[in-house]
């Protein structure tokens, strides 16, 4: 298999097809030649996890070397989460023994571009956005008596909107003290269009450009996603997760006009309410009708409009 050949990535999943049945008990999630393995339990369970977790690791590293694979167990990484800081203040040290390794948790990791934390509030992940995204208007903030307002404004949606955009859908379901940076970003932006000072007020710059706002952003890549997944039935990891309300009502009970809404799935912890699966079926079920009925193409402009007058950008 050669790198960048069109063949290259179908005959690795079919050479790596079999994996996950050499992780019992274990949720692999393999993403080209990225594999992560999730092992889950109790709190008060750590050290059987922890045994889990290795015998897992020593049965995948039988694979590896029966297929001819070198394993850097020198990047492998241990990542603990938790619902909580507090929960894992808690839980006493570990390490993972992979090999002739002691593997030591890590308290970020950056998968596939996306930085995950051990509580998953994406903490990190912004920190980092913001940093970039800052570093660039910084730059043309200072050419912006060079350049029209029509370039500066372009080199905005690739150098900056396109770091923003990157797994919004995802970070986007974490505090809200997240979303306001991200918003300070946004903001930022239109001033350096429009030539306007730090501290000036962007409420009539975004609406003069027509932008959307942090939160706005967030909702319509959840639910542009969504509507894919609805419309196409891939992937199907996320469109066998989207079932209805008529799917979970028993035979008892009668039909009601929220049959073909998604069925949101209940939790108790916060965590639980911001996953993907139960924020993007909230949303979805709260649009009008004839907006869900649109192909993918006229869903995404009318969407954007939909969420242009329902609410306005904040500072």
């Amino acid at each position: 298999m050669f790198q960048g050949s069109s063949l290259g990535p179908l005959l690795y999943c079919v050479f790596a097809n079999d994996l996950s049945l050499w992780a019992e008990g274990a949720v692999v999630i393999q993403y080209a030649d990225d594999t992560q393995i999730l092992v889950s339990g109790k709190k008060s369970e750590i050290q059987n996890v922890v045994a889990h977790m290795e015998s897992v690791l020593a049965s995948l590293d039988v694979w590896f070397r029966v297929n001819g694979l070198k394993v850097n167990a020198a990047k492998t990484q241990l990542m603990l989460l938790g619902s909580t800081a507090k929960n894992l203040r808690t839980i006493p040290d570990i390490t993972i023994k992979f090999r002739d390794l002691d593997v030591l948790p890590v308290s970020e990791a950056k998968n596939l571009g996306l930085i995950f934390d051990r509580t998953l509030s994406w903490d990190a992940h912004v920190s980092e956005v913001t940093r970039r995204c800052y570093g660039i208007l910084g730059g043309l903030s200072h050419l912006r008596g060079r350049l029209p307002p029509a370039v500066i404004s372009a080199l905005i949606n690739s150098l900056v909107f396109s770091q923003i955009r990157y797994c919004i859908s995802i970070y986007g379901n974490g505090t809200k003290k997240n979303l306001s940076r991200i918003q300070k970003i946004i903001n930022y932006s239109a001033k350096v269009i429009f030539g306007r000072k730090k501290f000036d007020p962007a409420s009539d710059l975004l609406k003069s450009l027509g932008w959307l706002s942090a939160e706005n952003l967030t909702d319509y890549h959840t639910l542009c996603l969504t509507h894919k997944v609805r419309r196409n039935g891939e992937p199907e990891d996320l469109a066998s997760g989207f079932t209805t309300v008529a799917e979970h009502r028993s035979v008892e009970e009668r039909s009601t006009r929220q049959d073909d809404d998604l069925y949101v799935p209940f939790s108790n912890l916060n965590i639980g309410k911001r996953r993907f699966r139960c924020r993007a079926a909230d949303l979805y079920n709260a649009l009008p009708p004839e907006l869900q009925q649109l192909p993918i193409p006229a869903f995404g402009r009318n969407l954007r409009r939909h969420l242009l007058t329902m609410s306005a950008a904040p500072d």
